[in-house]
Formats: structure tokens, C-alpha cells, sequence
């Protein structure tokens, strides 16, 4: 039993050594592919890693996944492409074309199965020998026997020169030797990087996670960013603080009359803006119609109308008499009752209240803000309970694809001079099965146009 147990033992490391080696040896050839020289932006989508992921998922929650058990890698090798799915796949933005047309290049396999595949698509009309467009030519594909080059151009750009020198591999770099070397070595499942912002998105169980790096150059974070605290239980929370850097663009640009124009949002907001929403409550409006008297005269009659609104505020640091004396020169604040003209906020009632040096919008009449504040790390924060938002709007009727998702969560913080890190969390309801995959399958749920690729999820190339 012992020398059974060991030889097992040994068996399985040697399992996992293999399967890891083979994983390692696949990344390594993926990421010493070339690319453009002129790439301007490049994208990176990490199958090996994604597969690996959603095995685990399968193994750990088998329930989720119904009686198919196959992973995304072994799916697109059902289709019977022809295509030799690397462990990296990259798609480029070049400089001198249109800002969202992209390429990719890709192995081929078996060169026949992969022309038996596109000629089955009656949505690809064959333009040339070895090149294909859609209907709409927004997608390109031209190819020899062991390469295929892919386009796609909303604007249908003309790109097939482009095709040819990436098929013929002219004028390419490695990825080691550009300005993207650090996208060769990320493990995420899907990487983005430009001249000044890099991104990273995971796919895990229940969960989307993004990190960024960008550049920031049209906001000032605070130095030691502080905030009110909010209630946690708020429906959406958000608060920032900082200053918007000066606008160079509108110089030549005609100032608004409107109340909220960016204009006066400028001119009024002094560093610091928060809001909340943090219930449904009640408001009684008067609604005024008309009908006519014993004398056939047109008469006025009021009717007051319960109904139900989001109970929200808005707080922003201001100088909040000379906001006070706008209003009131604008005729859009009722001194009286503290309420905001009908015209300048026509769907709920909103009062308005201003005192040391902060202004608040209400859609409550009694509420009462504690200015006190507490340090932070991060100038901007977002959390939207996306539950309690479906519930307290039942108009919303996009619940049915919203409902899948429990919470979003957003900070960003300081990492240099003009430099931001983003980081946020997308949450859904079912906390076990991959967010990619109930992504999809909302998405094949969705649409209605779209290839049978014999996948659990079906995949549109056009309209």
C-alpha cells in the first residue's frame, strides 16, 4: 500500500511538473510573437490563463456548469476552425489608421477546415483568392496557408495593404523589444496598454475585477484627500475630492445660460462633492388639470399625486451665499420653502439649503449633513448597490440583464504627478460560477442574430 502510495505521488507530480511546464513553454511562444512597429495600442487576451481559471471553477462548483464540462479552449477546438489557438492571443491599434481599427494574426492549422469554416458563414463574401470581408466590410480576413490575418474597422476603413504587410511580416517588432515588454509577462486574462495608460481585467468566480494605470490630465486630487463619512447602507455612494485643472478648450467656446452648465459647476464647486442615495421616500405633488363648470367654463383643479422618488442629496463645497444669490436672481429657488424651481429639476421636488461654505441638493426637505470629515487614501469613490437600485426603480427595464449583478465598487487614488490608479470590483449574484461565462450566457440570451457555433454561448460578428 505504501509503494502504492508513492508511485501515485510520484505519478502526480509528474502530472502537474507537465502540466505546468506545458502551460510555461505555450506562454513563452505566445509572447515572443511580433508585432507592428507602428502599434500604437495593443490588447492582450490570455487564454491559457483564462482556461485555467475556469477549470478550476468547473472542478470546485460542477453544479454551475450543467452536464458541459468543457472549457472555453476545448469549445472554440469543436468548431473545427482550422485555427491553432495560441496561449496569448494579440490585437493591435496601428498608428496612421482609424483610432478603433484593430488587427490580430493567427496560426492556421489545417488550412482546409479553416476554408471549410469561413465558406460555411454566409455573412463573410470572398473579395479575392484568400481574402474575405462581411456584409458590412467592418471585418476583414486575409490569409495564406499557415496565417491568418483578422481586421476590424466600424468606419470601413480601407486596410487591406495593412493585412498584407502583417501576413508577410514586414516591418515587426517583438513584443520584448517595444514600448509594450511588459505586457509579455502579465498573467491577467485580459491587458490593455497605449502610450499612457495600462489596464488589467480578471474574470474570477462571482467577480470582474479591473486595475488601471492612466494618465491623468484633467484633475487635480486633493493632497490628502478627505470625504464625509456616507451611510453604508446608501443604494449609490460617491464621493471626490480635488480640483478640475483648467479648461484650455474653452476659451472659444460660448458660455450656457443653463443652471447646470459646466460653467457655473466651475465657477461654484471648491474642491469637494459627494452624493447619496439612500432610499425610496414619498412626495406629495400637486397636480393641476382642468375641466369645465355647470357654465361650460374651463376651471382649474389641483390634485395632489403620492409618489414614490429616490431619496437623494448632494453635497458640494461651495460659496454657498453666492450660489444662494444666483438661485434666487434666476427665479429658481422659492425662498419660502426652499425648493428648487420645477424648470431648472422638472422630475422630483429638490430643496436647497447653503451654510459654511457648502451647498446641498435634497430630494428630503429635512435633512441635515454632518460636515465632518475623515482622511482617505483615494479622492474618488463609487459604490452602487445594483440590487437595491433595481428594486427602488421598478421602471428600470433593463433589470432582466442588470439583475445578474450585485454591487460595483470604484476608488481611484494619486500615483504621481499627472498619474491616477483606478481599481474597481464588479460583483454578481452568483458568487460561484465564472463572471465571464454568465457574462456570455447573458449575452447569447440577448441576442438574437448570431453564427451557431455550436458553443453554450453564441458569438455575433455583424449585424
Amino acid at each position: 500500500m505504501v509503494k502504492f502510495l508513492k508511485i501515485t505521488a510520484v505519478i502526480v507530480v509528474l502530472l502537474l511538473v507537465f502540466y505546468f511546464g506545458f502551460f510555461k513553454y505555450r506562454q513563452i511562444q505566445a509572447n515572443n510573437v511580433l508585432i507592428p512597429a507602428t502599434t500604437a495600442t495593443l490588447f492582450k487576451i490570455n487564454v491559457d490563463e483564462l482556461y485555467k481559471t475556469m477549470a478550476v471553477s468547473y472542478l470546485k462548483h460542477p453544479n454551475e456548469y450543467g452536464a458541459d464540462k468543457k472549457g472555453i479552449k476545448e469549445k472554440v477546438n469543436d468548431l473545427n476552425t482550422g485555427l491553432k489557438i495560441p496561449a496569448s492571443i494579440y490585437i493591435y491599434a496601428l498608428k496612421g489608421k482609424l483610432k478603433n481599427t484593430f488587427f490580430s494574426r493567427l496560426a492556421i492549422a489545417d488550412c482546409l477546415a479553416f476554408k471549410r469554416f469561413i465558406l460555411k458563414k454566409r455573412s463573410l463574401i470572398k473579395k479575392d483568392t484568400n481574402f474575405f470581408q462581411s456584409a458590412d466590410s467592418t471585418l476583414c480576413l486575409l490569409f495564406n496557408k499557415k496565417t491568418l490575418v483578422l481586421a476590424f474597422t466600424p468606419k470601413k476603413e480601407l486596410v487591406k495593404k495593412a493585412m498584407e504587410e502583417i501576413l508577410a511580416q514586414k516591418n515587426m517588432v517583438k513584443i520584448s523589444d517595444s514600448q509594450f515588454e511588459q505586457m509579455a509577462g502579465l498573467s491577467d486574462h485580459f491587458s490593455f496598454q497605449d502610450a499612457e495608460n495600462l489596464s488589467k481585467i480578471n474574470f474570477n468566480d462571482g467577480k470582474i475585477t479591473l486595475k488601471s494605470d492612466l494618465m491623468n490630465k484633467w484633475f487635480e486630487p486633493a493632497a490628502q484627500p478627505k470625504h464625509r463619512i456616507l451611510n453604508p447602507e446608501s443604494t449609490v455612494s460617491m464621493w471626490l475630492n480635488g480640483k478640475f485643472k483648467p479648461d484650455s478648450s474653452k476659451k472659444n467656446t460660448t458660455a450656457s445660460s443653463s443652471a447646470f452648465s459646466k460653467d457655473n459647476f466651475f465657477k461654484f464647486y471648491k474642491g469637494y462633492l459627494d452624493f447619496e442615495w439612500t432610499s425610496t421616500v414619498k412626495q406629495i405633488d400637486t397636480v393641476i388639470t382642468y375641466e369645465y363648470n355647470d357654465d361650460f367654463e374651463q376651471v382649474e383643479k389641483k390634485v395632489a399625486r403620492e409618489r414614490k422618488i429616490p431619496g437623494m442629496t448632494l453635497n458640494m463645497s461651495a460659496n454657498d451665499q453666492e450660489v444662494s444669490n444666483y438661485l434666487k436672481s434666476s427665479g429658481l429657488l422659492d425662498q419660502a420653502t426652499g425648493k428648487i424651481s420645477a424648470t431648472m429639476i422638472p422630475l422630483y421636488q429638490v430643496y436647497f439649503k447653503g451654510y459654511n461654505g457648502n451647498i446641498q441638493l435634497s430630494t428630503l426637505s429635512n435633512t441635515k449633513s454632518d460636515l465632518k470629515m475623515e482622511a482617505a487614501d483615494n479622492f474618488f469613490y463609487l459604490k452602487v448597490d445594483i440590487k437595491k437600485l433595481i428594486n427602488q426603480i421598478p421602471f428600470l427595464t433593463v433589470s432582466n440583464n442588470l439583475n445578474i449583478f450585485s454591487q460595483i465598487e470604484l476608488n481611484a487614488k494619486s500615483s504621481g504627478k499627472d498619474k491616477i490608479k483606478l481599481e474597481s470590483e464588479l460583483l454578481f449574484v452568483n458568487r460561484d460560477a465564472n463572471a465571464l461565462m454568465q457574462l456570455l450566457n447573458v449575452f447569447k440570451n440577448g441576442f438574437n442574430h448570431s453564427l451557431d457555433l455550436n458553443l453554450s454561448v453564441d458569438i455575433p460578428v455583424s449585424k
